[in-house]
């Protein structure tokens, strides 16, 4: 009943699709593995974009230096 909010309503609407209910556990597993999945997305998202704001930064210095 916690799952109310928009972040997990693709995974409540899967796990009431299940026929029969898995256990409590159970679906606090699958739970627990799809925060984790995402958490692991968002960093690595995260990453990419350091990355490029890195890139970014170093090309304007280069261009400022007169260098190619």
């Amino acid at each position: 009943m916690g799952l109310e909010d928009e972040a997990h309503s693709t995974i409540r609407s899967q796990i009431l699709a299940l026929d029969p209910l898995p256990s409590l556990d159970k679906i606090f597993n699958i739970i627990q593995q799809e925060e984790n999945h995402k958490r692991l997305i968002l960093g690595r998202d995260n990453k990419a974009e350091t990355i490029m704001a890195v890139a970014v930064r170093e090309k304007s210095n280069a261009a400022e230096k007169g260098s190619c």
